[in-house]
């Protein structure tokens, strides 16, 4: 925008501030935004600027006003997900790899998202979050949110307790209707509370773009003297219960492959999650450590010892060839149709014709001096001498 609009504005203009304002507002209705958008295209006189003119146009595909009703996981654009990973593996790959190179390197990125994701999982099973109010509901989700979610969530429930405050309260169809006001800020929301089944709405709709629980909602949760988020605010996409259950088909049936794959990774994530809290509770310690190191290595040294009895009593020799189709999933064929391209020569380079000696291209006086040395001295007939020459030229005869 500032190549394509702000060229032709003062040096000083508070353009990019206002539209910016009006643009990147999830809390603002389409038809809000509308009204913000003409207000300064026209404050600053740009109702013929061409590239804004066709941008407006395509307003329902890139303004957050138009996905307030969409759950995005809390990503402020669509693509922000696809760009996020093509981030991520472009330190791990690059267009000159080999297709087996391009696997490796793969398996070896996903290995570090799941070594992160098992970090994680443990700092969110084995350490609860330091809570900054006494409220219940803030204890309550510091125990079933993971770490990065609670402290998103825990930003909202300070807001709600020491920013937030009721504006005007009324009924509508047996609904309790709560207009929460912010400190100094102008605008207000309606938030929507039914007493008997605790179903919570608010307007500014954060709950259904995020999955986590608005200020507003918060505030009136307090209000009411809720002592817990309500079951149906606690998406299982952000507990720390996400990765521990097992897949079902359309049916409800469940999925056998997918729940010894479950049952395997639960395994997994439960060794991680030890090991990682050995080390936690150790590394104060040098000696503690020590005897960790020492455990560890015997362990290892056992299973190395029981695998191979195993590959002993299986007749089972590893090689390299057998690593490396077990990599890729494929045998070593019997006829090899597809072979390696002949070596084409650079240009300028001469003619170099492979095992006839032929080399025309030109020497440098080290490599004549090193040919020389390597041949052999005969006797010249006309100077009678060994040497590198014959009586055809012969130094003397030069003479």
């Amino acid at each position: 925008m500032p190549d394509k609009v702000c060229r032709d504005l003062p040096p000083d203009s508070d353009f990019l501030q206002k539209i910016c304002k009006a643009v990147w507002s999830e809390e603002i209705e389409p038809s809000e935004f509308e009204e913000r958008w003409a207000k300064v295209i026209s404050e600053f006189k740009l109702e013929n600027n061409d590239w804004l003119l066709q941008i407006y146009e395509k307003r329902e595909m890139w303004i957050p006003a138009y996905f307030r009703d969409l759950f995005l996981c809390g990503i402020m654009r669509t693509t922000s997900r696809s760009e996020s990973e093509n981030n991520f593996y472009t330190k791990f790959t690059n267009p000159h790899l080999t297709l087996v190179e391009f696997y490796m390197r793969f398996e070896s990125s996903l290995d570090a998202q799941r070594h992160t994701q098992g970090e994680n999982d443990n700092s969110s099973k084995h350490k609860h979050p330091e809570c900054k109010t006494r409220s219940s509901i803030e204890k309550f989700a510091s125990e079933v949110y993971t770490t990065t979610v609670f402290y998103e969530f825990q930003d909202k429930v300070e807001s709600a307790l020491f920013s937030c405050g009721l504006d005007s309260f009324k009924k509508e169809f047996g609904l309790d209707v709560y207009t929460i006001g912010e400190g100094c800020r102008v605008r207000k929301f309606d938030v929507l509370f039914n007493v008997e089944t605790f179903d919570t709405s608010c307007l500014c709709k954060s709950f259904e773009r995020q999955g986590i629980p608005c200020r507003h909602m918060v505030w009136v949760w307090k209000a009411k003297h809720i002592q817990k988020i309500p079951d149906a605010y606690v998406l299982n996409r952000w507990s720390i219960m996400a990765c521990k259950k097992t897949i079902f088909d359309l049916e409800g049936n469940e999925l056998e492959q997918c729940v010894q794959v479950v049952d395997r990774k639960r395994l997994l994530n439960d060794l991680w999650s030890e090991i990682h809290s050995c080390v936690s509770l150790a590394q104060g310690n040098e000696l503690t450590l020590s005897a960790l190191v020492d455990n560890l290595r015997s362990l290892r040294l056992d299973l190395e010892s029981q695998s191979s009895i195993v590959d002993g009593l299986s007749g089972s020799v590893s090689s390299k060839a057998q690593d490396i189709e077990l990599l890729i999933g494929a045998g070593v064929p019997s006829e090899i149709l597809i072979k390696p391209p002949k070596v084409s020569k650079n240009k300028g380079t001469g003619v170099h014709v492979q095992g006839s000696g032929s080399d025309k291209r030109l020497k440098s006086d080290k490599e004549k001096a090193i040919e020389q040395s390597q041949k052999k001295k005969r006797l010249c007939k006309g100077c009678k001498k060994l040497g590198y020459h014959d009586i055809r030229n012969c130094p003397e005869k030069q003479k």
